[in-house]
């Protein structure tokens, strides 16, 4: 498989961001990438990766395994959620990828049978939401073009006519009703998309076509070992997978894990349904925050007409005042509040003077509310025809959602008025509690009827009847921390209880006149307000707010710091050791009394209830989302003991997620994830099957038809995304069929049109491969995806654990050379445009190095650019080895022989434990980077001697097998076409190398005497001339002949001395503990145990100094590099034969004559020093000598 002329070179301008390998050019790197094409076509042709158990094509199992599963399987199957197809693939993806990547070709190595299959994702709103999107802009652009014909004028600045599919570099007229967000064909343009085709992605169908095959074609050149037979794409475009997904949902309906109902739900407007995770641009994790709306109603009779701003506030209310039956419409601030039981405590509201607010009409209660409680808690499960009927019955309802009325239709029915923000007036509109005007917002969406729009400065001083309050009246005051971003823009005003209230009220009461000349704030609004108690909290009274305020040492409303320690702190405290003074509720506990205020306030009509999300949510389609109270099929997730099951089996031992860390996001998750929407009325994908003939058909969305499909790929290739070679079509993908292949059911389907040969050969593929050993993913799916796979396997097979999945292995976002993946600063990379620019094994070697936790990895241009070098150097090397242009000898091995096949021993089995435990920075150092230092101390240790044939053959060889996973074509390409193997290296057996630890300590007690030896003889020669000198002084030592140090004598310790061997027999008690790796490392109290032995008790200080130093040195340095024996009183070898039996590298490294070895009982009648003290075992102390 030569690479020389098999394809041409890349000629032009480099890609930005490479750096040159060699010199200006890119040889070095162009050079790896021709090597890559040809592995992969090398691979294209024996198709490695393709296997089966019970083969249509050919065996690749061994006979002994049978084909119905087995209790013990020598098998590996991994899986990647597959990537949504609006896109080309990152570097995000590719990191995450690679985590599956490696392990599964290193077990592939370890003789495992391993499956790894790939599929692409389509499912959902956000491609239909972008083509629709770049629908309306190609309509905008036409009338704006048809327009522009009109006008002479316009066309003399366009230039003449111009084609309406085709954009310029200006933004559109829809760009800037959208906020300021690119263009969706700007958008397209930044992916690579040509201008002439961009066109075409208005229709949501040619995504499916254009962006599955160029994801595919990306990982094909990374050289991913994917089984892409059994690769897919989702939506009705694939009815097999349809007929899948249909399947699970009857059997989640079946075991009572579906529920209909009316649920807060965070919704685009544009689409009119839940937009969940996958569906967002931004606010991934965020949902409804529920709040209760308190109704402040304002006093209009008592308003002050001499106040200029009240005067013209009430000229304006007074032409919407009545009713159309002449009936007082009222109006009413209206403040979102956590804390509904300290309403007892208002002395006041607060609103932005500088904001903006707007008087909106309302209902006087909400036209809809959400289901009272889940329907799996109720003590009857509703029957699959009763949550059917009452499905019809919510999408025949009018106006379930959006309550669309002319503005004479919202005066006759709305009785009252809510001054708020515009951002919560939206989140009300779609929970039933305001009307909506079709088309009226600046997004060409529906928004609610503003009868006029007024400032926060014209609402000061207004009078307000304030609910619970002990105030008849209370007024509006300034409170400049507010947003409008965050509730309604009101904020009720409960000192006692609230130190930004507190904070505030305190700071307008001291500065009245200033406020009254910049706002005209009056005293009575402000000094006869005193604070009024409510709860008492045990340490801080009946005051909390000011004690804590006082305690803390507040300033004021601008000591934010300080300030929202004392709001946390008032806020914890007075819920969980709070108890009411004042009320029905008075002596109950605050946890108590908040939900009894709560309904009392509810059912007073003073109140009702109030969602928006956590933090802004932004939809794919652009649009701002709100909260819905939306009729809506849930999977009912968080069920007590559907709950209790999973938590049960993450915490056992058949599951691992790899850290501790992960463990705990998990439990986190279990704790507070609830029921979750999984219907949608717009998008691509499958409809529920128990609505596709009903008048009002859902799709699937897109986070709950991806939860178990990885049992699909198990025989997916067989009846696959088109007639596979089984012949299956659609409609034979019954649920008998799919219950009897997937081991829910022991009897072959009746009158199947699949033949029971074929089904029990997919029962059997499915009986070996499950279940999924390992999934790996961002740590941002473990908040929605990765749970939904534990529930849903748990669901659909309750009584089978052995088929719930082994691992999930998450990591953090990925970093580009410590900076977030941006196109505007320039380091957003695909996958495509990393290979360009630094070859695919490159990447993939930054990929490894990029880091293994759940912290945020860094992927390094650096790193990448390095590996160029040192991949196109090996393959230097390996060629000239092969053309016999390294000299070598043959013969009986040397002692530095069998210390270098030692040393590779050690690197292969710290691959293999790094591998296991994901830990690819490790392997990869291991593997690569250790391997390669070997060989070079190697070199240096066997001299003049030269290599070993078979040694460097051996380096070579366990090079390209430990180093395949993460680089597999330069490997193969060694390994195949330079070594000349007969069997591929990715079918290759990993290296069966022995290990043994004290000659391990040998070699690096050899090369550690050389380093210390080199800074004893610096030192020497420094102390000879004087020491170190300065300016002239050095200059003139230069110009001096210095003096030659030609002979040495190392003192030879055979034990260590009395101190150090107490400390020794205290270590050797110290249980040690395993590594990540297998290896041994010391326990994290291990100083305490030594620090309280009997033995060192009678040490003076000094002497407890140098034991504790010790102890240190050889449990955290020693131990890692000679294992157990860093703890044994003497050596477990000849110090001094080693050192003989290798003088003569040791002479050459250190330009001796020669070198002479003693015991340091045994001093050298040359040595006037006490150099020989200095000797301790496997560290020789040396003096060096011109005679």
């Amino acid at each position: 498989m030569p690479h020389t002329g098999t394809s041409e070179a890349k000629s032009g301008a480099p890609p930005s961001g490479a750096l040159p390998a060699s010199g200006g050019s890119f040889v070095r790197r162009d050079k790896l990438m021709r090597i890559e094409e040809d592995v992969q076509r090398l691979w294209d042709k024996t198709r490695p990766y393709e296997v089966d158990v019970c083969s249509l094509r050919r065996p690749r199992f061994v006979d002994s395994e049978p084909c119905n599963g087995s209790s013990v399987k020598n098998k590996f199957f991994c899986s990647f959620p597959y990537p949504y197809m609006n896109g080309l693939l990152h570097l995000g993806h590719g990191f995450t990828l690679c985590k599956a990547e490696f392990l599964a070709r290193y077990y592939r190595l370890r003789g495992k049978n391993v499956l790894w299959p790939f599929a692409l994702h389509c499912t959902g709103m956000p491609i239909l939401a972008c083509a629709d999107r770049l629908k309306r802009e190609i309509e905008a652009k036409k009338k704006e073009h048809e327009l522009q014909e009109d006008k002479k004028e316009d066309q003399q600045e366009e230039g003449g006519s111009s084609d309406p599919t085709k954009f310029s570099s200006a933004k559109s007229k829809l760009v800037a009703k959208t906020g300021g967000l690119k263009s969706q064909w700007e958008i397209m343009a930044a992916l690579g998309v040509p201008q002439d085709e961009i066109a075409r992605f208005a229709d949501a169908n040619y995504w499916l076509d254009y962006f599955p095959p160029r994801c595919k074609k990306n990982l094909i050149r990374l050289g991913v070992a994917v089984d892409w037979r059994r690769s897919f794409i989702t939506t009705d475009r694939n009815p097999f997978y349809s007929a899948f997904v249909r399947w699970q949902f009857m059997k989640l309906m079946a075991a009572g894990k579906i529920s209909f109902g009316t649920r807060p739900t965070v919704i685009s407007r544009r689409e009119l349904q839940a937009c969940a995770d996958h569906d967002r641009l931004s606010g991934e994790g965020i949902g409804p925050q529920e709040y209760t709306l308190i109704k402040m109603r304002i006093k209009t009779e008592q308003m002050d007409a001499s106040h200029a701003p009240h005067a013209e506030f009430k000229a304006a209310w007074e032409k919407h005042s009545s009713t159309n039956e002449g009936q007082s419409r009222q109006i009413f601030l209206v403040a979102a509040t956590l804390r509904p039981e300290t309403m007892y405590g208002q002395t006041n509201c607060y609103v932005l003077p500088e904001g903006e607010y707007g008087v909106y009409l309302a209902f006087e209660k909400s036209r809809v509310s959400a289901t009272a409680e889940q329907q799996q808690e109720q003590r009857q499960q509703p029957t699959l025809q009763e949550k059917l009927a009452a499905a019809a019955a919510a999408s025949k309802a009018a106006d379930t959602l959006e309550h669309i009325m002319t503005r004479e239709e919202a005066l006759a029915a709305c009785n009252v008025a809510f001054i708020c923000s515009h951002r919560s007036a939206l989140n009300m509109a779609y929970q039933g509690l305001m009307p909506l005007e079709a088309s009226g917002g600046a997004d060409e969406l529906p928004t609610p009827h503003c009868l006029h729009r007024v400032s926060g400065q014209a609402l000061l001083g207004l009078p307000l009847a304030a609910p619970l309050a002990s105030y008849d009246t209370v007024f509006a005051l300034p409170m400049q921390t507010i947003s409008l971003e965050k509730g309604t823009g009101v904020v009720t005003s409960v000192p006692t209880d609230s130190p930004d209230d507190f904070t505030t009220l305190e700071y307008i009461r001291s500065k009245i006149e200033y406020f009254n000349k910049l706002y005209g704030i009056k005293e009575e609004w402000v000094l006869p307000f005193q604070p009024v108690e409510i709860i008492e909290v045990p340490g801080l009274g009946r005051q909390a707010a000011p004690t804590l305020c006082a305690q803390l040492g507040v300033s004021g409303p601008k000591d934010t710091q300080r300030l929202q320690q004392a709001k946390e702190e008032a806020y914890r405290r007075g819920f969980y050791e709070g108890v009411m003074t004042v009320g029905p509720f008075a002596g109950r506990k605050v946890q108590e009394a908040k939900a009894l205020v709560r309904e009392q306030l509810l059912q007073e009509g003073s109140a009702c209830v109030y969602y928006e999300p956590e933090k802004k949510v932004v939809a794919r389609s652009g649009d701002e989302c709100v909260v819905g109270l939306l009729p809506q099929w849930f999977i009912s997730y968080g069920e007590a003991e559907w709950r209790q099951q999973v938590e049960d089996y993450i915490s056992g031992e058949d599951f691992s997620a790899f850290s501790p860390q992960a463990q705990h996001q998990f439990a986190f998750v279990l704790s507070w994830l609830k029921e979750w929407a999984c219907s949608r009325s717009y998008g691509l994908g499958t409809f529920l099957p128990w609505t596709v003939n009903t008048d009002n058909p859902v799709l699937i969305e897109s986070l709950s038809d991806s939860t178990i499909y990885m049992a699909y790929y198990t025989g997916g290739d067989m009846y696959g995304q088109s007639v596979g070679p089984l012949g299956l079509k659609p409609e034979d993908l019954t649920e008998a069929f799919f219950d009897y292949i997937f081991l829910l059911s022991d009897t072959p389907p009746e009158g199947s049109a699949v033949s029971v040969d074929n089904l029990n050969l997919l029962r059997s593929e499915f009986a070996y491969w499950y279940p999924l050993d390992l999934r790996v993913s961002g740590k941002d799916l473990i908040f929605n995806h990765l749970t939904f796979c534990l529930y849903c396997h748990t669901a659909v097979w309750p009584k089978q654990q052995e088929l719930w999945p082994r691992a999930f292995a998450c990591n953090g976002m990925v970093l580009v050379d410590s900076e977030k993946m941006s196109k505007s600063t320039g380091n957003f990379l695909t996958i495509e445009e990393s290979i360009e620019k630094f070859s695919a094994d490159a990447t993939r070697i930054a990929f490894a190095d990029a880091g293994d936790s759940l912290d945020d990895a860094n992927f390094q241009r650096e790193t990448a650019n390095a590996a160029i070098t040192r991949l196109y150097l090996l393959e230097g090397l390996v060629a000239d080895f092969v053309a016999g242009k390294i000299e070598l000898r043959d013969g009986p091995l040397s002692a530095a022989d069998e210390l270098f096949q030692n040393e590779i021993g050690l690197c292969v089995q710290s691959a293999a434990a790094a591998y296991e435990a994901m830990q690819n920075r490790e392997a990869l150092k291991a593997a690569f980077y250790e391997l390669t230092i070997k060989r070079d101390q190697y070199k240096q240790l066997v001299g003049d001697e030269k290599m070993h044939r078979d040694m460097l053959r051996m380096w070579i060889e366990a090079q390209a097998i430990t180093l395949c996973p993460i680089a597999p074509h330069i490997c193969e390409y060694l390994w195949s076409c330079l070594l000349k193997k007969e069997n591929l290296v990715v079918d290759a057996a990993w290296p069966q190398l022995t290990y043994d630890s004290a000659l391990h300590r040998k070699f690096t007690l050899l090369l550690s005497c050389v380093e210390e030896f080199r800074r004893a003889k610096e030192k020497a020669l420094q102390a000879a001339a004087g020491g170190k000198k300065k300016g002239k002084q050095q200059q003139q030592q230069q110009q001096q002949p210095q003096q030659q140090l030609t002979h040495g004598v190392a003192y030879i310790a055979q034990e260590y001395g009395p101190l150090q061997q107490r400390v020794l027999s205290v270590l050797q008690r110290v249980p040690l503990v395993q590594g990540l790796q297998g290896q041994v490392e010391a326990p994290s109290d291990f100083m305490q145990i030594v620090k309280d032995a009997p033995e060192l008790e009678d040490l003076d200080k000094n002497q407890k100094k140098e034991a504790l130093a010790f102890a240190s040195y050889q449990m955290r340095d020693e131990l890692k590099a000679c294992g157990r024996s860093a703890l044994e009183l003497r050596l477990p070898f000849s110090e001094k034969a080693l050192l003989e039996a290798h003088r003569r590298f040791l002479e050459v490294s250190l330009e001796l004559t020669s070198l002479e070895f003693r015991s340091s009982d045994d001093p050298s009648p040359l040595d006037s020093t006490n150099c020989r003290t200095l000797a301790k075992p496997g560290k020789p102390s040396i003096f060096f000598t011109s005679v």
